[in-house]
């Protein structure tokens, strides 16, 4: 299936699963129904309709469409994917009539169409009884297991004369996935959004003096503030703070995270409390905050399994991995842990790893050998799943032991945020790439990619070899000898590639002039190893406005007396 058709898929697929959840008028299970006996539980309650006429419900799409960012919209469309009904909020009406038996709201889910409640058998019974719920489940719950943190000797492994940036111990957790070269050709993160969901962080950390934070927000105690607050179990943010720094981490000479001057989105919806479970309403209801905002990516390192079984991690049952696929359809890449359960009875994947449209990672340690606690595949309908792989074991990460201190941790939880720094980069590169497309270019060229299975997916991410999947004039990743500065997509409306090769290490200055000779925007001036690298161009002046169409030149200078240019044209 070639990767346009695999993105109409993934689309449809999501599309059908939505309209499943809001157009089918279902009776209350009744073996799930048993499943509310016994006192109060947290439950799903999903909804018939949007309770809308056929003219009001487009009017509240219109609506909702001119309040979504530019960049929301800029992603979806890349994908084909507008505004619908999905969008829209739950019914008011609906919402008032569930909460009159009693019941306490939680949270809401405009693409599931549906709230999560707190109710007794009664109040129960009283919701069921509401002609427009079709559906009620128990909202599923996952047992975590917190890695330990052991913390770091101080003592720091010899590095290669000149690196730069210098990556401290972070450094070969970078290079197993080929962070660092994509960090060589000029990429950091830079106008990409990413979405953490995790347990709470602590931003005081020096490892996020620098971290460009677009919004939090704890979905938890439904306030804005994601670090430990008073109330929460002690070490709340513990997780959260070390998953961020595998994506967004810079202290230089002590750790990087992949795209490290990406916009971040921080959302706490991990509950720790006694028995540390989590919940997966929190989940929902921050994916779809996240697409709210324009962001990208998003990095999940939870998963659930308690509530279901075997049998439901199938890709179309478990309520995040249907959140997840929607996310997916609306041009979000979803890249979620697959989970630490590979040493024990269970297995498999945990959700929503098991999604089609979601990127599920495993764990390798630093020699690239699978650890034995990663799940596993295949998904029940027989999926290769993993995805692909990146280091899980001994990770270094910021800890909260004090706004100084790092460690070694282990677990999926690391090899995940460490895959979607990777994943930051690329869509800064491939700018028009959807999620399909990051998926197959990681798969394509991961380390087993020819003889994928079920213990490793694809293999160990290759992130720079990725960046050259199926590009227009690299053919076998190999760049012809000929060409020095080349420019793709080449025309453009809305962004390109300025890729080159450098004969020698160097300085190397990359500029955007006009047909006048006025320049226009400097890409990258900065020391660069020798070899092939990558610049992106937004098609914006110094000044971020957009320019006009007509031809434009990039212009490289070089150490060596390299001196080579390109034009670019650019269609609006």
């Amino acid at each position: 299936m070639s990767p346009r058709r695999r993105v109409m898929y993934a689309a449809a697929v999501a599309a059908a699963l939505a309209l499943a959840l809001t157009a089918q008028a279902w009776a209350v299970d009744p073996a799930r129904a048993s499943q509310l006996e016994g006192g109060t539980q947290k439950l799903w309650v999903f909804f018939t309709d949007k309770g809308l006429t056929r003219a009001e419900e487009q009017s509240a799409i219109d609506a909702f469409r001119a309040e979504l960012p530019e960049r929301a919209l800029r992603r979806r469309a890349k994908v084909g994917f507008g505004v619908n009904r999905n969008d829209l909020p739950v019914a008011a009406r609906y919402v008032e009539d569930v909460a009159a038996t009693g019941a306490t709201i939680v949270t809401r889910s405009r693409w599931l169409n549906a709230v999560s409640v707190y109710a007794d058998d009664q109040q129960a019974g009283s919701i069921a009884a509401l002609p427009f719920v079709r559906d009620m489940r128990p909202v599923g719950r996952g047992t975590k297991r917190l890695p330990e943190i052991v913390p770091a000797d101080g003592q720091h492994s010899p590095r290669p004369e000149g690196r730069i940036p210098d990556y401290g111990e972070s450094q070969g957790q970078l290079e197993q996935i080929q962070i660092d070269q994509l960090h060589d050709s000029g990429f950091d993160g830079t106008g990409v959004f990413i979405a953490m969901l995790d347990t709470g962080f602590d931003t005081d950390h020096q490892a996020y003096r620098h971290l460009n934070i677009v919004a939090e927000r704890d979905f938890i105690n439904n306030d804005g503030e994601t670090a430990d607050q008073p109330g929460d179990p002690e070490g709340q943010d513990g997780h959260g703070t070390a998953t961020l720094s595998c994506v967004g981490g810079k202290y230089p000479g002590e750790l990087y995270g992949g795209s490290y001057l990406a916009g971040f989105v921080l959302c706490k919806t991990e509950m720790l409390d006694e028995e540390i479970q989590t919940e997966e309403d929190y989940w929902a209801a921050a994916v779809e905050w996240a697409d709210s905002l324009g962001a990208d990516v998003v990095s999940s390192s939870l998963g659930y399994l308690d509530w279901y079984t075997y049998e439901d991690m199938d890709g179309n049952t478990a309520v995040t991995t249907i959140a997840a696929d929607m996310a997916a359809a609306r041009g979000i890449v979803v890249v979620n842990s697959m989970g630490n359960e590979g040493g024990n009875e269970w297995l498999y994947m945990i959700a929503p790893a098991d999604g089609d449209s979601v990127l599920a990672i495993g764990a390798v340690d630093i020699d690239g050998d699978r650890v034995g606690f990663s799940s596993i595949g295949p998904t029940y309908d027989g999926r290769t799943k993993p995805d692909v792989m990146a280091l899980g074991y001994h990770a270094y990460v910021a800890t909260t032991a004090d706004t100084a201190s790092y460690g070694y941790s282990s677990g999926t939880s690391f090899s995940c945020p460490l895959t979607a720094g990777a994943v930051g980069l690329l869509i800064q590169a491939r700018p028009g790439w959807s999620p399909m497309d990051v998926i197959d270019a990681l798969r394509s060229t991961a380390t087993q990619s020819a003889s994928p299975d079920n213990l490793m997916g694809w293999g160990i991410v290759q992130a720079h070899d990725a960046m050259y999947a199926g590009w227009a004039g690299v053919e076998d990743g190999v760049v012809p000898a000929a060409r020095v500065i080349w420019a793709t997509p080449n025309p453009t409306s809305r962004g390109t590639l300025v890729e080159f090769v450098l004969p020698e290490r160097g300085r190397a200055l990359v500029t955007i002039y006009d047909a006048s000779g006025r320049l226009v925007r400097t890409l990258t001036d900065r020391l660069m190893l020798g070899g092939r690298h990558a610049a992106g161009w937004d098609g914006r002046d110094e000044s971020l406005h957009p320019v006009a169409s007509g031809v434009y030149f990039a212009r490289l200078r070089a150490a060596g007396g390299v001196r080579a240019s390109t034009k670019v044209a650019v269609v609006r």
